[in-house]
């Protein structure tokens, strides 16, 4: 998991964007809860980091699928 998570966030700041503590949470929580909904990862999100608010899970969720290692439509890490 930590090797994927290196990848995610190395393509992450290849392409410009801020690595902050909340989207390294959300990272943990997908790759942890492979197949979950966005308001399944919302919910979790915020039960368990605090403060996560539902347009960062989805800016998130959009910026993985942009970088190619997410599939919306099932919510896992390729």
């Amino acid at each position: 998991m930590d090797e994927k998570m290196n990848e995610i966030i190395t393509a992450f700041r290849k392409q410009g964007g801020r690595v902050t503590g909340q989207r390294k949470a959300l990272i943990e929580l997908i790759l942890a809860n492979p197949g979950c909904t966005c308001k399944e990862l919302y919910y979790l999100a915020r039960s368990s980091a605090g403060g996560i608010g539902r347009a960062t899970v989805y800016r998130t969720v959009h910026s993985l699928e942009e970088l190619g290692f997410l599939n919306k439509r099932v919510l896992s890490i390729a």
